[in-house]
């Protein structure tokens, strides 16, 4: 095992929106929204239990509306349920075409959202009893622009399906068979006549969804497609002079960047909608792992992160863990720590590992003979560890070269000694 040491201290190196927002960051984001009611936009696929960044973003979202209620706005935390999400085992191939069946047709989203509203529960009350409703995808069809946009869409379907979708280069639009729940995932089969929308089931033959005359309820949208929908929809309500309240979203930093610019920003230019009034968008520190990648639920879902789970550290992937472990103390920490990005920014705009939290925890949890400064990771790449075969003068000679480097580094002597090797 490699044991990499630090010194406990956290640079935050200005650069981007750091170093133009170095206070007052609410302050900007309260005088840019014209409105008095604010709705704050979060999304989560409910098809597992809440994980670590799920609570991040949803602690992050209520300080926000905390402290804009606190400066005079009315606000509520609209937490949208991706209910047309799905389970690996709720998905089949047939004829090269992917189908799936939700987690709202299938029930399994019951195994599961009741964390969710757990965690809403507190964080509303922490946080000084800000309102906050769910809602599902199926709300979207409800809105008074839904099929507007769903047309522009469909008018333009061959440039906004480059854009969005590489690989299929389609729409992937999809509504879910009304006798078996089956839905073409990424909208292969459809067909497109006028304002009709024609889909396939392979066991029920073609259907079809008349954007004029339907519920739009029915339409399902893969995330790239779904984001650009839901934006222009609160794109439409924050310049409506006659509707009460101003849109803002907020998300994981994942989701910012190139991602907007090229598929939201450059999807709405296409469609001919000016994104002025496009609502802001308050992005989450990402939490990512060793190697900087983001905490990934869908990887932790196809058996990745078996060295986290080893070292005790599932709770990251679990909520009702997260508890067990911890109690409500954590969470109370986690709200502290999300209050603290919006008091100094510069903490806000940047990454954080999972170590960090790690250590936040026993630091502010554990008893001190507990705490350690420096965190064991272990590599699972063969160029990363000595072979099992390696003969002591090999281990010697590595010690030695490590040693070498650490005191380069200007490292003390009596930290040197604490360097470990892997075990044999």
């Amino acid at each position: 095992m490699i044991k990499f040491l630090h010194d406990g201290n956290m640079h935050n190196p200005t650069g981007g929106s750091s170093s133009v927002f170095k206070k007052e960051f609410v302050n900007y984001i309260f005088s840019h929204l014209p409105k008095n009611d604010v709705r704050i936009s979060i999304g989560v696929l409910p098809n597992s239990s809440p994980h670590f960044g799920t609570i991040t973003t949803f602690s992050l979202a209520f300080s926000l509306a905390q402290r804009l209620k606190n400066l005079g706005k009315t606000v509520i935390v609209m937490v949208g349920i991706v209910d047309t999400a799905t389970l690996v085992t709720d998905e089949s191939v047939f004829e090269n075409v992917n189908y799936q069946k939700s987690i709202s047709y299938t029930k399994a989203i019951n195994n599961y959202i009741g964390d969710f509203e757990e965690l809403l529960g507190r964080l509303s009350f922490r946080f000084g009893g800000v309102d906050y409703e769910i809602v599902n995808q199926s709300d979207f069809g409800s809105h008074r622009k839904v099929s507007e946009i769903v047309r522009k869409i469909i008018n333009e379907k061959e440039k906004i399906g480059q854009l969005l979708f590489p690989e299929t280069k389609l729409l992937e639009l999809r509504s879910a068979c009304s006798q078996c729940g089956l839905a073409d995932r990424y909208g292969l089969k459809n067909r497109y006549d006028g304002d009709t929308i024609n889909f396939y089931c392979p066991d029920h033959g073609w259907y079809s969804v008349d954007i004029n005359k339907d519920n739009l309820e029915k339409l399902e949208y893969e995330t790239p497609l779904r984001n650009l929908v839901r934006g222009l929809l609160y794109t439409e309500d924050n310049q409506e002079k006659n509707v009460s309240h101003s849109w803002l979203r907020v998300t994981g930093s994942d989701y910012a960047g190139f991602y907007q610019e090229q598929l939201f920003y450059k999807g709405a230019a296409i469609l001919g909608v000016g994104i002025i009034n496009s609502p802001m968008i308050v992005y989450t520190p990402l939490v990512i792992d060793w190697v900087g990648g983001k905490l990934s639920k869908s990887i932790l879902i196809k058996g990745g992160y078996e060295y986290l789970a080893k070292q005790g550290l599932d709770y990251l992937f679990n909520y009702r863990k997260f508890k067990e472990k911890f109690g409500s103390k954590v969470l109370e920490i986690m709200f502290d720590e999300a209050n603290l990005w919006l008091e100094e920014p510069h903490r806000l705009f940047k990454s954080y590992t999972i170590f960090y939290f790690v250590e936040l925890f026993k630091t502010k949890i554990e008893k001190p003979e507990q705490q350690k400064i420096g965190l064991d990771i272990e590599y699972n790449n063969e160029q990363a560890n000595v072979s099992a075969e390696s003969n002591e003068a090999e281990k010697k000679e590595e010690l030695k070269k490590t040693k070498e480097i650490i005191i380069e580094a200007g490292i003390k002597d009596e930290q040197i000694n604490q360097i470990e090797m892997p075990p044999k």
